[in-house]
């Protein structure tokens, strides 16, 4: 839809308001063929108003681009698998893993959480194939994630086994119960469980970046990529950092729900991979001779220069760009060498990023002990 419709939309709801304070306050205003609306027709009349412009504006606001269409009704089929070296020649008995190949839609956890799994076509069950799960954005099922973040056909092609769960709302429980899943797909499939990736887009992210921090789930994840995260910098601050763990964080410039909250979380990301990252603490600054007030303003230049840095569209500081992959940097200097990723795009909050071949490779070149 054009920018044109969205605007007469948001009239719309403008208008709608505008006619219940006129119909409650002064009615004496409002006619239609000479005759004075009660109130009640008047209220209806703007319940209606606002409820077609409320639905209008937010499908004019996403309106999903035909190549995604295309692309996403492509990334929906599962391929054949590649079998190399770099999967494990063998990781399961044969006849120990009952899972069938291809793919299974009703899987459910004890807590009632749906989520199905995809194989490769030719899924072998001896060997240990690494997980990509994927967790839903709010008021999507596995199959609405499914269509809309495309990833079995890549992952499957690349020898992944792909699950993909129903929202819970977000609460430290609803982490727990979706981090169960990864541990029951390994007791039906063959899957290395040193190579569980997460993904997810925005409930979604922060419930796979949330996972990867948890003192009950941290040990899960080799690797995440959550997008559109709802978390930032201060929801972070007394959360302790854990192993060095390999992190492509997608955001968009344009994300009005959660703006820039992907900054200020690869930023903590990337001190707790001691990565090189700019400081800005003035705690060990002594007070300047103009007294206590010369010390806060000090302070106060750190905090703007910090909002600059961390500014949408601007470069992070230390970072580099990241060779072929549009719009994503690295951080420099990490632990152990682990990617430390931000990947910046410029869509809408609710639209998925698309880097889904860059996910794939981000995980594949993990190493892991």
């Amino acid at each position: 839809m054009s920018t044109l419709l969205l605007y007469f939309f948001r009239l719309l709801i403008v208008s709608s308001i505008v006619v219940l304070f006129v119909g409650l306050f002064k009615p004496e205003w409002l006619r239609f063929r000479g005759k004075q609306p009660d109130t009640v027709v008047t209220s209806v009349l703007a319940i209606a108003m606002f409820m077609a412009g409320f639905t209008g504006a937010g499908k004019a606001y996403y309106t999903v681009d035909a190549r995604v269409t295309e692309a996403a009704e492509a990334g929906i089929n599962l391929s054949e698998a590649i079998y190399t070296n770099e999967l494990s020649a063998t990781g399961c008995k044969p006849g120990s893993k009952p899972g069938i190949a291809g793919s299974s839609d009703d899987e459910k956890t004890d807590d009632g959480i749906h989520f199905a799994v995809r194989t490769p076509t030719n899924y072998k069950e001896t060997i240990a194939h690494p997980l990509l799960m994927v967790y839903a954005p709010a008021g999507r099922d596995r199959d609405e994630t499914e269509e809309m973040m495309y990833l079995t056909s890549e992952a499957t092609a690349a020898g992944f086994i792909v699950a993909y769960a129903d929202h819970r709302a977000l609460s430290p429980e609803a982490v727990v119960q979706l981090a169960e899943i990864p541990k029951l797909i390994g007791e039906k499939w063959c899957i290395d469980k040193k190579r569980i990736f997460l993904t997810g887009h925005s409930d979604g992210g922060t419930i796979a970046m949330g996972t990867a921090f948890f003192n009950g789930t941290k040990h899960i994840p080799a690797a995440i990529a959550p997008s559109a995260v709802g978390m930032r910098g201060e929801d972070l601050e007394d959360r302790n950092c854990v192993k060095p763990t390999p992190v492509m964080l997608m955001h968009s410039s344009r994300d009005k729900l959660f703006p820039n909250f992907g900054k200020e979380a690869i930023e903590w990301w990337a001190k707790c991979n001691k990565c090189t990252t700019k400081t800005y603490s003035a705690n060990d600054r002594k007070a300047t001779t103009s007294g206590k007030w010369g010390w806060e303003s000090y302070y106060q230049q750190e905090l703007e220069q910090k909002a600059q840095d961390l500014k949408p569209g601007q470069p992070l500081p230390y970072t580099t760009p990241v060779n072929g992959v549009e719009g994503c940097v690295a951080y420099n200097g990490c632990k152990n060498g682990v990617q430390t990723w931000y990947c910046e795009g410029i869509g809408p909050h609710p639209e998925w990023p698309g880097k889904n071949k860059d996910i794939i490779d981000f995980f594949k070149a993990v190493k892991t002990n």
